[in-house]
C-alpha cells in the first residue's frame, strides 16, 4: 500500500494515493506522526471541528502524495504526514484570516500581554515549519509530500476554518470585508480542487518511472556539506535514475568483467 508511482500509473493501483497516509515505515515513525497528529490535530480540531480537521488532513495526505509521486517517482514512501502538514498549513491559514484580531490593540486593549502570546505562537510556527522543511533535505524523507501537504493545508484552511466574527467585538464589519473574506473561502477552495485536478492528469499522463524536473529532487534532498569533495559529504541522495552503466563482456570466457557507473 506505500506509494509507489510505478504500480500506481502502470499498475492501474491507484489506491497507493490514499493508503500510505495508514501506513508508517517502523514503531518510531509511527510515535513520531501520531505524537504531532495528537498536539496538532487536537487543537485544530477543537477550534474548528471534527469534520474541518478530517476534510485539512484527507486532502492535504492525498495532494501531497500525487505531488511526490510526480516529482520523486523513484521513491517509496509512507506516512500520514503530508496530513500533519496539512494541519500546520491549516494554522497558518487561521493566523492569516484572523490576523487583525490576534494582534490588534482594540481588541487586545485590557491584556497587553496577549499580543505578546500569539507572536510568540507565530514564532515558534514558523520555527516548526523552517525545522522540518530543513530535516526533509536529509535522504529517506520526503519533502514533496511535507510540502505539498501544507500548501494544501492552507488553500483548504482558507475555506473549511470559520473566521471569527468582527461584531463580537465591537469592531463593525463593513460590506466590502465581507466580500473580501467570502472571495478568499471561495478561492482556496477552488484553487485546491484546480491543483488536484492538475496535478492527478500529470501523474496519469506520466510514464511513472522519470520526473518531468530531474532538478527538483533537490527539495526533498541535498548532499551534504556543500562544499565537500563527493567522498567526503556526510549523506548522499539517490541519484539512481541519472546513473547510467556500460558493461564489457570477456569474449574469451563469456562473462561481463567490467561494469562502469557514469
Amino acid at each position: 500500500g506505500a506509494k509507489q508511482t510505478t504500480l500506481i500509473v502502470v499498475g492501474g493501483e491507484w489506491y497507493r494515493l490514499f493508503s500510505p497516509m495508514v501506513l508508517h515505515a517502523g514503531l518510531i515513525h509511527y510515535l513520531l506522526n501520531m505524537l504531532a497528529l495528537w498536539f496538532i490535530g487536537s487543537a485544530v480540531e477543537q477550534a474548528h471541528g471534527y469534520l474541518s480537521a478530517f476534510i485539512i488532513f484527507f486532502i492535504s495526505a492525498v495532494g501531497g502524495n500525487i505531488l511526490s509521486a510526480i516529482f520523486l517517482p523513484e521513491y517509496i514512501s509512507v506516512g500520514a504526514s503530508g496530513g500533519i502538514f496539512g494541519l500546520i498549513g491549516a494554522c497558518v491559514a487561521d493566523i492569516a484570516i484572523n490576523w487583525r484580531l490576534l494582534f490588534s490593540k482594540e481588541v487586545n486593549k485590557n491584556d497587553s500581554g496577549t499580543r505578546l502570546r500569539h507572536f510568540k505562537v507565530l514564532m515558534w510556527l514558523v520555527f516548526d515549519i523552517l525545522i522540518n522543511c530543513l530535516i526533509g533535505l536529509t535522504p529517506f524523507v520526503d519533502n514533496f509530500t511535507h510540502l505539498g501537504g501544507m500548501v494544501y493545508g492552507f488553500l483548504c484552511g482558507l475555506s473549511a476554518i470559520e473566521r471569527l466574527p468582527l461584531d463580537f467585538f465591537g469592531k463593525a464589519h463593513s460590506t466590502c470585508s465581507r466580500i473580501r473574506n467570502y472571495s478568499v473561502r471561495f478561492f482556496g477552495l477552488i484553487l485546491s480542487v484546480v491543483l488536484i485536478m492538475i496535478s492527478t492528469a500529470l501523474l496519469v499522463e506520466s510514464d511513472g518511472g522519470s520526473s518531468p524536473c530531474s532538478n527538483c529532487r533537490y527539495v526533498s534532498c541535498v548532499p551534504f556539506p556543500f562544499w565537500a569533495a563527493e567522498d567526503r559529504k556526510w549523506w548522499y541522495c539517490d541519484d539512481c535514475d541519472r546513473v547510467k552503466g556500460d558493461v564489457t563482456k570477456d569474449d574469451g570466457t563469456g562473462y561481463y568483467d567490467v561494469l562502469t557507473l557514469t
